[in-house]
């Protein structure tokens, strides 16, 4: 059976019946531009019925199916009240769809019938984004500082900024259970039926109810110098002044009179956190070896390729290497080292060399959370 005429071929019967063709000429043409691509053909009393206008009318109202209870006019309306409800509460609660329709005065119908509508225009019920509270001042200061990098070079955080630095603190699998633990929480989904969602495989553990213990955790501070990680020190314990003032004056001023030649002064971007970086001991500890911070927005690890890149593609690429069943912390540490001095110099400047559009996104967004994220 042939298919129906489409919208294309009816504007061009319409074309060809105003150019008096007759409907034999528009069968013909019909038929054969279906043949070339190996479709059946329409009969000639399907395109006679079409050119009436007995059948295949435009415009014509739907008179099939069930009426509907929801206009588009209503379907406006709540989406105006959701917004205002989302804007009202602030994020510190939900917003249900009851809710919506109560205070939308629209007729009452099942929250089901509204979800199915919402999805048309794209509004879904979706797990929030997590990401740092900013204060407005907090936001301005990030406008501003993202202002001027534009009229910055292209490769001025590529090859002009000495160093780009941060730390983390890393959990550190060292028995099998715990691999396998952490590989499982880093699965995103699974292509599975609607029933097979608690069978084994496709469950994934719990990142706050019966944790398991890694075995061991490691604070780490890594510095990218000529697009390569070039520091990659352990802390002893835990991140202050003292450790920020071995840092500066032992692996990073080696790093740097080694990578960036014997100069006055370096300039590296670090984090805002005054815990350790702009401390005293660690502002003294910079000013006596010459090093010199570029300022840098608070609460702004989305601007920071470390943040952004560097620690999720170390776990991934440690992840994919084959490690042994038991592993020791000292083991590990040689592993992940090693791992990350390994990344190959066009990753790193690719992801680094981001770092202008991702502050022009911020303008954009108004100091706040960027798209691109």
């Amino acid at each position: 059976m042939a298919p129906h005429l489409t919208a294309k071929e009816l504007d061009r019967s319409q074309v060809m019946s105003a150019k008096s063709k007759t409907p034999v000429e528009i069968h013909a043409a019909l038929f054969a531009s279906r043949s070339s691509r190996n479709v059946p053909g329409p009969d000639l009393t399907t395109v006679r019925r079409a050119l009436k206008g007995d059948t295949h009318r435009r415009g014509a109202k739907e008179t099939r199916g069930r009426k509907l209870v929801l206009t588009k006019k209503n379907l406006r309306r709540i989406n105006t009240i959701r917004k205002a409800l989302i804007k009202q509460a602030k994020g510190e609660r939900e917003v249900h769809l009851e809710e919506c329709i109560r205070k939308a005065r629209v007729p009452m119908v099942h929250p089901s019938t509204v979800s199915r509508a919402l999805k048309t225009i794209g509004v879904a019920w979706r797990t929030p984004h997590q990401k740092p509270l900013r204060l407005p001042s907090d936001e301005k200061e990030r406008v501003d500082m993202c202002s001027k990098w534009k009229r910055l070079p292209n490769d001025y955080f590529t090859d002009r900024v000495d160093a780009i630095m941060d730390n983390k603190s890393f959990q550190i699998p060292t028995y099998m259970r715990a691999k396998s633990h952490a590989k499982e929480r880093r699965v995103k989904g699974h292509l599975r039926t609607r029933s097979e969602g608690l069978d084994k495989g496709f469950i994934k553990p719990s990142d706050t109810k019966n944790k398991v213990n890694p075995g061991a955790t490691a604070s780490v501070c890594a510095a990218i110098i000529n697009c390569r990680v070039k520091v990659w020190d352990f802390l002893p314990k835990r991140w202050c002044g003292q450790a920020a003032e071995e840092l500066y004056k032992g692996p990073l001023i080696k790093a740097l009179q080694k990578h960036r030649s014997l100069k006055n002064s370096y300039t590296i971007l670090e984090d805002s956190d005054p815990t350790g970086y702009k401390c005293n001991k660690g502002k003294a500890a910079k000013a006596e070896v010459g090093i010199k911070a570029f300022p840098w927005p608070r609460y702004s690890p989305d601007l920071n390729p470390l943040d952004y890149f560097l620690w999720a593609g170390v776990n991934r690429r440690m992840a994919q290497q084959g490690a042994p069943r038991a592993e020791s912390l000292i083991a590990y540490k040689k592993r992940m080292r090693r791992t990350a001095f390994a990344i190959p110099e066009a990753v790193i400047r690719k992801a680094v060399s981001r770092m202008k559009s991702r502050g022009a996104a911020v303008v954009a967004a108004g100091g706040g959370d960027m798209k691109q994220d």
